[in-house]
């Protein structure tokens, strides 16, 4: 017997208003417009269709994945809350809407499901009358993979994110994240599965690699080293792409991005200045109050400096340990005076060291108030940035720039400015020595900076890639256990 067939027994009568054109708007109907929810099923479905945009589905079957992504978690709606168990529930709407019989299986199966339904009896026994989980299935794949990648709130995640985050929502030893981390190496194999897909599809053997610089790629303050170099170039002369992105101001990296080369953009600034040919270009948003921020920092005393498209500037009177601390990074030091009305304000750093908790307070508080963004790049580092805006826009930009499949690419940084470029690649990557807030968030724990660890791991993946797509080094896997 069909599960639609089962469903419709056990559930007579359709949980809500049915309707066999399964749109964003009929989702949108079982939630508020503000729903969180609705949220995290809304860009589940956009993920999907990146997803499905970049492998070789056919229509049909890519028209399916995005739905399922869209429509996995419509059972939590008040209006279709039968049971209490929303994949059964959502699975039963939509057996009422015809909705098609491998749609229907992945989202009554989906994610946790299987593990779910071990500690719950009465759920187990409804679940015996339908035929399992379809592991191989695309839709199925695909749901888990996208519901797993998504927050709860509608943001791009890591897998580790999403641990991460239901571990701080229910506590470390709760039932979630439990369940979570058991679910974990399916998840890890579809993974897997779609980067050699994606790459093949595209025919290219090695992902774009967008590696952070200070205490990623190099110790602050040396030049890179012989031994990363060479494994650079191995990289690119073997097809892969490589492009530097980091927090600091391009100006101060030409003999970086010299060395490296400048084939590819490279991106400073947290994202917000893209140096192409040679030439940089400031891409996104720019921080539009920054002189109403800068009168509240001096007020309180707190140190900064703005960064504009061509230097940086500051009011402060910088101590010799903050002025050090620029030396030690090799940024560009300050010019001194008010930042020039006519220059574009693309980010505000300010000297606020973890251990200043109520100086770092103010400044997180200060970008909230005017909905502006707030990432620590450094011990010593709090910066302001335009809302929404990160590494990660520029690294999407430059792959949609060059026709690039966005997720046949990996992220590798040690920071928190690092973690949304971690929920947008395919594959993300942190050194060992990250801080606290960027370990547990990448797939991947690569050797420290000053052990080579992108060296490393550029070299695994070249060998990895000697029988035509690369493949995700499993010796680092993350187990976040």
């Amino acid at each position: 017997m069909k599960i639609s067939s089962i469903l419709k027994k056990i559930f007579p009568e359709p949980l809500g208003p049915v309707s066999e054109n399964l749109t964003d708007e009929l989702a949108a109907s079982f939630f508020p417009a503000d729903s969180t929810r609705l949220a995290h099923m809304r860009q589940a479905g956009s993920t999907a269709r990146r997803l499905t945009a970049q492998i070789d589905y056919d229509a049909e079957t890519a028209r399916k994945i995005i739905t399922a992504a869209l429509f996995h978690d419509v059972g939590y709606s008040e209006k279709l809350n039968k049971t209490g168990f929303h994949p059964l529930d959502g699975a039963a709407y939509l057996a009422h809407c015809n909705a098609p019989e491998d749609l229907i299986r992945a989202v009554l199966w989906h994610s946790s499901t299987p593990v779910e339904i071990e500690s719950m009896p009465e759920m187990k026994e409804i679940y015996s009358q339908f035929p399992g989980p379809n592991y191989d299935c695309p839709i199925h794949k695909a749901v888990a993979y996208c519901d797993f990648r998504t927050s709860p709130v509608g943001e791009s995640y890591s897998f580790g994110q999403r641990i991460v985050e239901l571990e701080n929502r229910f506590g470390t030893d709760s039932v979630p994240p439990a369940i979570a981390r058991k679910t974990l190496p399916y998840s890890r194999k579809n993974q897997h599965d779609f980067a050699r897909t994606i790459a093949c599809a595209q025919n290219k053997s090695l992902p774009w690699v967008f590696c952070d610089i200070d205490n990623t790629l190099i110790t602050p303050g040396e030049s890179i080293d012989r031994r990363t170099l060479n494994a650079i170039n191995r990289y690119t002369t073997a097809g892969g792409h490589f492009s530097l992105i980091t927090g600091k101001h391009l100006i101060s990296l030409p003999h970086l991005i010299s060395s490296v080369g400048s084939q590819t953009p490279h991106a400073g600034v947290n994202g917000s200045v893209i140096a192409r040919n040679g030439k940089l270009e400031v891409f996104g948003e720019d921080v539009g109050p920054f002189k109403a921020i800068e009168d509240t920092l001096l007020d309180a005393g707190v140190n900064y400096t703005t960064y504009v498209s061509d230097g940086i500037w500051t009011q402060a009177e910088l101590t010799d340990k903050e002025i050090n601390d620029f030396v030690k990074v090799g940024e560009t030091l300050p010019r001194t005076g008010e930042t020039p009305e006519e220059k574009t304000a693309i980010k505000i750093l300010t000297f606020s060291s973890r251990e200043q908790t109520q100086q770092c307070e103010l400044v997180r508080s200060l970008a909230e108030k005017y909905g502006l963004s707030c990432v620590r790049t450094g011990e010593d580092f709090l910066e302001i940035g335009p809302a929404d805006h990160g590494k990660h826009s520029a690294m999407m930009q430059i792959m949609k720039e060059a026709g690039w499949s966005d997720l046949n690419s990996i992220a590798i940084g040690d920071s928190e400015n690092d973690l949304t470029m971690f929920g947008h690649v395919g594959l993300s990557a942190v050194v060992a020595n990250a801080a606290p807030e960027a370990l547990p968030a990448a797939d991947l724990h690569i050797p420290a900076c000053n052990e080579y660890g992108v060296a490393r791991l550029l070299d695994a993946l070249v060998d990895s890639a000697q029988d035509g797509c690369w493949s995700i080094p499993h010796n680092w896997l993350a187990t976040y256990e």
